[in-house]
């Protein structure tokens, strides 16, 4: 396969993830859509931190940005307050994968819960501790433990869409 046709799916694949990202905004962003209890999950962290296990090209950066700037805009927040800390988790998840861990399901689920856990408890500190809310341990329960958890049950299902993309693309990811 030459130079052209491989710049040709690198690119469809990405503009797919791209896709991918823009649905799971639209998806976070609805109303009432998947909440239990009050308890709404964060789509773009976990698919963005599989992503970041089973992709080791710097490419998908732009997905990165896509998906930071993308909840920054459903959460309100100012830019970079999502954007910057969702890039280092994920570049932070592509080294351990590199050296440490496997990219399995059970690492999946670990780094979707550790990255969602610290991202949001940062969004909490800056947005009720510094603010001065009272009664801020049951918000912190709900808005942060929470979401966090249930945020991490669907990165199994992102992890299998990401296995199926590659699949796709697997003479790109060949070479």
């Amino acid at each position: 396969m030459n130079s052209r046709k491989l710049a040709i799916e690198k690119t469809i694949k990405y503009v797919l993830l791209c896709l991918v990202v823009f649905v799971l905004y639209i998806l976070q962003g609805t109303p009432g859509f998947l909440s239990v209890f009050g308890v709404k999950p964060v789509f773009l962290v976990p698919f963005c931190i599989n992503l970041s296990m089973l992709e080791d090209e710097g490419y998908a950066l732009v997905v990165y940005v896509v998906a930071g700037l993308l909840f920054e805009l459903s959460a309100g927040r100012i830019v970079g307050l999502y954007t910057i800390p969702l890039i280092i988790a994920c570049m932070v998840c592509m080294i351990m994968v590199k050296f440490i861990f496997k990219p399995n399901y059970r690492n999946s689920m670990v780094m979707s819960f550790i990255s969602t856990f610290a991202i949001l408890a940062m969004d909490f500190f800056f947005s009720y501790v510094l603010a001065g809310h009272k009664g801020i341990f049951i918000i912190f329960l709900k808005t942060v433990l929470l979401c966090s958890v249930y945020s991490t049950l669907f990165s199994v299902l992102y992890y299998k869409l990401i296995v199926a993309v590659q699949r796709r693309f697997k003479k790109y990811n060949e070479r």
